[in-house]
């Protein structure tokens, strides 16, 4: 089990970091295996509300996908094709990669923040603001509602599912 080292935590920006733990995340929040360690990498996803963190998680590979596989076919399908068709990759945390808008725009509103990370080191980031969030969500069917509410049940006992945010607010595909 690898320890936590803050020389080797750059590549991870702070805001990415556990509210909870006030670090990088340590461990998958689905299985609980020891993200550094996972040689497949990780997704970490963070709500953020005039600035202040409100929900968050990070998955190992194996349980992002087997979540996602979880959720019904017509929700992956049409998520996926709206972060193809709308996904603007070089954006990063600058701004929402779904409408272009500049951080600066929404950035004391609710938005999500997301990140594809590999050991110590942030592969890929992402931001969704909430008007795209809304959009995504407006996407999800019935039963990834219910796939969405499991995990939140198991992973999050005692908050209600509908209190916490849905898939589609986090961009999860």
């Amino acid at each position: 089990m690898s320890e936590f080292n803050k020389e080797n935590s750059n590549n991870i920006p702070k805001e990415l970091y556990s509210e909870y733990e006030d670090r990088p995340f340590h461990t998958c929040t689905r299985c609980g295996e020891t993200l550094v360690d996972y040689t497949e990498g990780y997704h970490i996803a963070k709500i953020f509300k005039k600035g202040e963190a409100i929900f968050e998680y990070a998955l190992c590979f194996s349980c992002h996908a087997d979540m996602i596989s979880e959720f019904s076919a017509d929700s992956r399908i049409a998520l996926e094709n709206f972060y193809r068709e709308n996904m603007n990759q070089s954006m990063g945390l600058a701004g929402c990669c779904l409408c272009n808008a500049q951080r600066s725009q929404f950035d004391d509103e609710e938005y999500s923040i997301g990140a594809m990370c590999m050991g110590m080191d942030m592969m890929d980031g992402f931001i969704i603001c909430s008007q795209c969030m809304e959009k995504s969500n407006s996407l999800i069917s019935s039963k990834t509602r219910g796939v969405w509410e499991d995990f939140i049940n198991e992973n999050f006992p005692g908050v209600p599912a509908n209190a916490l945010p849905s898939p589609g607010k986090l961009g999860v595909i």
